[in-house]
């Protein structure tokens, strides 16, 4: 696994602490809109609420870097990849998707359902 620049490190610890707080505004402030659009078709539901995090993987793609988060609901965990660009200053995740190993449990059908309804209201202008 290759060691990440101090600032990429750093955002991206600052995001995976937000998810665990359930702080969707620090978690989105990281997220180009393709990314939320990404990320959003790869969990097909409500996303679980999670109480750790590690880093799994990194490597870098050019002047990018991908970043395997394995997050943990309880005991289970699972993987978000995401593409880490530079935009300006700030690091931001232009693509993150969720990986499903061969058995996963996928959302059934109320919690996709759900996601897709409140979805909706989320990308509502004020």
């Amino acid at each position: 696994m290759t060691e990440l620049p101090a600032d990429l490190q750093q955002a991206v610890d600052d995001q995976a602490q937000a998810r665990i707080a359930m702080n969707l505004q620090g978690f989105a402030k990281y997220l180009t809109p393709e990314a939320v659009d990404s990320l959003r078709a790869s969990f097909q539901g409500i996303p679980p609420r999670v109480n750790r995090y590690d880093v799994a993987a990194a490597e870098p793609l050019g002047a990018d870097f991908i970043v395997d988060i394995r997050y943990y609901a309880r005991d289970d965990g699972f993987i978000v990849r995401s593409r880490w660009s530079r935009r300006g200053d700030p690091w931001m995740v232009v693509h993150a998707e969720r990986l499903w190993a061969e058995g996963d449990k996928r959302p059934g059908f109320l919690s996709r359902l759900v996601a897709s309804i409140a979805g909706r209201f989320a990308s509502r202008p004020r």
